[in-house]
C-alpha cells in the first residue's frame, strides 16, 4: 500500500508541476492558476461520488481500477502533448486525470484502520504514508526538473503514465478484502449513500474541526502549487528548472519532518502537530516576501513541507480514528472534496491576490491566514490529545469481538481504556443466572462454560465473549457462566456498551445477531423483561 501510494504520488505530483510549465509557455502566469483549476475542479464533484465506491465494493479492487486509469489518462496526456494538439485536449485529460483518481484516496484512507493492528499502528501508518507521499513527491519533483530542463513536459506526461502504471504490480499483492454484507437501512441509491458521508462529517464535531484544518492546509497546497512557478520564474527570474527545485525542497521538509511525527504521534500529540505545522507553514510563506533572493526561497519551501506535513498527517491520523468504518470510504470522499475544493480555491486566490497586492503582498497575506486559524481553533484542537496509549492485547481482543469490529477506531480506543481485568478460579461462577447484568466479558485466557439452569450448553475460550443479552436487553441473566479453568477476562461496564454499541449502526446490529443467535436455546420468560 505504502510503496503503491509512492508511485502515485510522484505520477501526480510530476504531472501537476509539467502541467503548470506547459500552462506558463503558453499563456504567461495567469494561464498557471487556471490550469490548476481545470486539474482540479472535476474532483470536486466526483470524489465524494467515489467515495461511495469503497464503501460498497472491496477497496483493494477500487484501488487497482483506479490506477490502471490514471496510467491510461496520463498516458494520453503525454500523447497529445508530444503531438502538440490544442492545449485545450490536454487541459480536458488534466481534469480526467483527477476524476478517475478520485477514488483510490478515499479507498486507501478507510483500508488502513482494516490493516492496522491498533491504534498506534495506526498512527504509524499514518507517518509511513506522508513519507511514501513526500518521497514519491520528492522523487516527482526532481526528475521533472531534469526533464523539464532537457525536453519539455511531454515527457513528464510519459514519466508519470509509467510510473502510475508501476503501482498496480505492488497493489496486486494487497490482500483482497470483502466489504460486509449488512448495509444498514441507509443504503438507498449512490446520491443517498453519498451524501451519508457528508452528513456523518458535517454532524461530527470532531470531523467538523478536522474539516476546517485540511481545509485550510489544502488552499496553501494549492496556492504553493501556483506559486512555486510565480516566485521562481517572475519574482525571481529563475529557470523552468528551479520550479522543480522548489517542489523538491518542498519534498526534502516533509520527509525530514516524519522524525518529529513519530515522536509526537506516538505520543498521541496531535493536536500539537497540527498546531505546530500551521504556525512552520505561515512562517515560511512569508519569508520569500521578506527577502526576495533564490537562497531564501529555497529555505522557505523548505519550511512549508516541514510545515504542511506535520499539519496534513495529523489531521488526516485524526481522520481515521474518529470515522465509522461503514462510512469511512465516504467519509475520506467528503473530506478529499473539501481538500480540492481548497486547493482549487487556492489556486485560483494566487493570480489574484497577486493582482492586487503584488507577489510580495500575496505572500504576506497567505501568511497570516494560520495565526488567525489557531487562534480560533486552538481550545477545539487540545480536546483532541489521546492520551496514554492502550494495550495492544486488549485492543486487539475487543477488536476481534463482530460486536465491536465495526466501531471507530477513537471509540475502541475509548472502550479499551475502560476494561479492567477479572480473574476467576477453576469452578467459580463469573455470573449467575436471574442476576443484575452489570458488565459485558471478553475471555484473555482460559475457557468458561455456560449453564441454562443445571444443562451444559456450551464451553467458551480465549477471544469469545459473553455477558451481552441482558445488557441489550435490559433483562436478568439468562444464563450461569463457569469458569472451567483458571480464567483471565476483560471486563466492560454497561454504560460503556451501552454507549458505544446502541450509537453505532452496524455494531448494534451486530450485537443484536449475536444475542439472537444465543436465544433460541432459552425459555421465552427468561428474556421477557
Amino acid at each position: 500500500m505504502q510503496v503503491s501510494w509512492a508511485a502515485m504520488s510522484f505520477a501526480t505530483w510530476s504531472f501537476a508541476i509539467a502541467l503548470g510549465v506547459y500552462a506558463f509557455d503558453l499563456s504567461g502566469p495567469s494561464a498557471v492558476g487556471i490550469a490548476a483549476a481545470i486539474r482540479l475542479l472535476p474532483g470536486v464533484l466526483a470524489t465524494p461520488i467515489a467515495g461511495v465506491l469503497g464503501d460498497r465494493h472491496s477497496r483493494r479492487s477500487v484501488l487497482l481500477l483506479s490506477t490502471g486509469a490514471t496510467a491510461a489518462v496520463l498516458g494520453l496526456s503525454a500523447a497529445a502533448a508530444a503531438l502538440e494538439a490544442p492545449a485545450a485536449v490536454v487541459y480536458v485529460l488534466a481534469g480526467l486525470f483527477t476524476v478517475v483518481l478520485s477514488p483510490y484516496i478515499p479507498a486507501a484512507g478507510a483500508l488502513f484502520p482494516f490493516l492496522a493492528r491498533t491504534p498506534q499502528e495506526l498512527s504509524a501508518a499514518n507517518v509511513a504514508h506522508s513519507i511514501a507521499d513526500n518521497v514519491g513527491f520528492l522523487l516527482g519533483a526532481v526528475a521533472t526538473g531534469i526533464l523539464l530542463a532537457a525536453s519539455g513536459p511531454a515527457l513528464v506526461f510519459g514519466l508519470a503514465a509509467a510510473v502510475a502504471a508501476s503501482a498496480l504490480l505492488f497493489l496486486a499483492r494487497v490482500q483482497p478484502d470483502r466489504r460486509p454484507e449488512y448495509a444498514g437501512p441507509a443504503a438507498a441509491g449512490i446520491l443517498a449513500e453519498t451524501a451519508a458521508g457528508a452528513r456523518s462529517t458535517l454532524s461530527d464535531p470532531g470531523l467538523r474541526v478536522v474539516a476546517a484544518a485540511i481545509a485550510l492546509l489544502s488552499v496553501f497546497e494549492g496556492a504553493a502549487d501556483v506559486l512555486a512557478v510565480i516566485v521562481a520564474l517572475d519574482l525571481l527570474g529563475l529557470s523552468a528548472g528551479s520550479v522543480g527545485v522548489l517542489n523538491a525542497l518542498w519534498g526534502i521538509g516533509a520527509v525530514a519532518s516524519s522524525v518529529v511525527l513519530v515522536a509526537l504521534l506516538d505520543r498521541g500529540r496531535l493536536a500539537l502537530a497540527l498546531a505546530l505545522g500551521c504556525l512552520v507553514v505561515g512562517l515560511a510563506t512569508a519569508l520569500p516576501g521578506a527577502w526576495a533572493v533564490a537562497a531564501v526561497a529555497y529555505v522557505a519551501w523548505l519550511g512549508i513541507g516541514v510545515g504542511f506535513n506535520l499539519g496534513d498527517t495529523a489531521a488526516r491520523t485524526l481522520l481515521l480514528r474518529l470515522g465509522s468504518d461503514e462510512v469511512l470510504g465516504r467519509v475520506v470522499g467528503a473530506l478529499e472534496t473539501v481538500r480540492i475544493a481548497s486547493m482549487t480555491i487556492g489556486s485560483i486566490l494566487v493570480p489574484a491576490a497577486v493582482a492586487l497586492l503584488g507577489i510580495r503582498g500575496a505572500l504576506f497575506a497567505l501568511a497570516a491566514m494560520m495565526p488567525v486559524y489557531l487562534a480560533l481553533g486552538w481550545r477545539a484542537l487540545r480536546s483532541f490529545e489521546i492520551g496514554a496509549p492502550v494495550s495492544e492485547r486488549s485492543y486487539a481482543l475487543l477488536r476481534a469481538d463482530p460486536i465491536f469490529e465495526p466501531l471507530p477506531v477513537a471509540t475502541l480506543e475509548r472502550l479499551t481504556h475502560g476494561l479492567f481485568t477479572v480473574r476467576a478460579d477453576a469452578g467459580e461462577e463469573i455470573i449467575c443466572e436471574g442476576d443484575v447484568g452489570d458488565h459485558f466479558y471478553l475471555i484473555d485466557s482460559g475457557e468458561v462454560e455456560v449453564f441454562e439452569g443445571e444443562t451444559f450448553r456450551r464451553a467458551q475460550g480465549t477471544g469469545e465473549s459473553f455477558g451481552e443479552i441482558a445488557l441489550l436487553r435490559d433483562v436478568p441473566r439468562t444464563a450461569t457462566v463457569r469458569a472451567r479453568t483458571e480464567t483471565t477476562l476483560l471486563a466492560l461496564d454497561r454504560e460503556h456498551f451501552i454507549s458505544a454499541v446502541t450509537g453505532h449502526d452496524r455494531s448494534h446490529h451486530a450485537a443484536h445477531a449475536a444475542a439472537d443467535e444465543k436465544l433460541p436455546s432459552l425459555a421465552p420468560s427468561r428474556i421477557l423483561s
